[in-house]
């Protein structure tokens, strides 16, 4: 029987509209690569390791399988062809949600003025959804949930709407936590209705508590 996997996404995308200019966030994939390193830790499973363009510290874990991508929908090609039948994706990558509907192949020279349209990018998660109807046994999903305002009420949103196992939910806006912190902390709700609260620690504490919680799901 082949190894379960762990699939761990990690870091921001970059969305091109010229050779030299993107669309992207501030994520320095510090998160996801804590967590994909305790997943290696934990053993029992092969780790694949699938990270947008971050600093060279995050840029790999020792252990797993490293793919580098760019563009979200270079990361969705990645985990729809590494998720298979009962592995786990625990997707801690913040890729775009927009790209340009036209990328120049030359650079955009600022008298030009340029108008950027934008079009949606695929969503990674409901795509895994869709590709999950068709593993057996199915694959267990984790999402997180980034937010602002309203932070509850968006996390369970995206748990059914994208038919998740469980999310964690990072309410960005609080000192300490979200993108560019040493330190995190989350409110994880799961499918069956349970929720717990991870405090504020560092990235490398939580990325163990994280794994711990994801291997208790019923089925992962």
């Amino acid at each position: 029987m082949a190894t379960r996997k762990i699939v761990v996404t990690s870091g921001p995308t970059r969305e091109h509209f010229d050779p030299i200019r993107f669309l992207s966030n501030p994520s320095t994939g510090r998160m996801g690569h804590s967590i994909a390193s305790a997943a290696v830790a934990h053993g029992g499973f092969s780790v694949i390791f699938i990270s947008g363009p971050v600093n060279p510290d995050f840029a790999q874990v020792e252990g797993a399988k490293n793919i580098a991508v760019t563009s979200t929908d270079d990361m969705l090609a990645a985990v729809y062809a590494n998720l298979d039948a009962g592995d786990i994706l625990i997707m801690a990558a913040a890729p775009a949600d927009y790209k340009p509907a036209v990328r120049s192949p030359v650079k955009i020279k600022k008298t030009e003025n340029p108008q950027i349209s934008l079009v949606p990018n695929p969503d990674i998660l409901k795509q895994m959804a869709l590709k999950n109807k068709t593993l057996s046994p199915r694959a267990t999903l984790v999402g997180f949930a980034a937010e602002t305002h309203d932070t509850e009420k968006y996390a369970l949103g995206k748990l059914k709407d994208k038919e998740l196992d469980m999310i964690f939910l990072n309410d960005v806006s609080k000192q300490g936590a979200g993108f560019a912190s040493t330190t995190n902390e989350f409110t994880v709700f799961f499918k069956d209705g349970r929720r717990i609260e991870l405090a504020n620690a560092s990235k490398e504490e939580l990325g163990q508590k994280i794994i711990d919680c994801v291997l208790a799901v019923p089925g992962a």
